[in-house]
Order: structure tokens, then C-alpha cells, then sequence
């Protein structure tokens, strides 16, 4: 996966970690089947909309909590 996917992945664990979840129990609460939750945290899929709406809603943040800046990785628009 990208490295944007990856940063993704590292920042939402963290805020997991802060909000006081273990990896089991946040996944249940989000509705999310643990191994792909962990798959998310360790960058190996890319999430769609909806769920990053369920993550940020369940954790109480905004996008940008969790988002990786945008001047970081830049997207080719070709």
C-alpha cells in the first residue's frame, strides 16, 4: 500500500490508543470485523467514506485527527 495509507493506518492507532480502546473492543463498537480493523491500522487497505465517518464519529475527533496532511503526500493527478 502507499505510504498515505500506511501514515493513515499509524495515526488512527494512536488515536485509538489515546481514546482508551484496545484493538478488540473498538473494532466491535465500530461494527468492523477485528482483522480488517487491524488491516486498516497497519495500512493495508484502503477504507471507503462511510467507514471513515463510523471511526471519527466513534472516536469523537475530526478527519484531520486521523487524516495525514495532504502537502505531505501529493497525488498525481495524471
Amino acid at each position: 500500500m502507499s505510504d498515505l495509507v500506511i501514515e493513515f493506518g499509524e495515526m488512527l492507532r494512536k488515536k485509538r490508543k489515546e481514546s482508551g480502546y484496545s484493538q478488540e473492543s473498538f473494532a466491535a463498537y465500530v461494527g468492523i470485523e477485528r482483522g480488517n480493523y487491524g488491516k486498516m491500522e497497519r495500512g493495508l487497505v484502503n477504507i471507503k467514506l462511510e467507514t471513515l465517518y463510523k471511526l471519527t464519529n466513534a472516536l469523537n475527533c475530526e478527519f484531520a485527527d486521523i487524516m495525514p496532511s495532504r502537502f505531505k503526500h501529493k497525488i498525481n493527478l495524471d
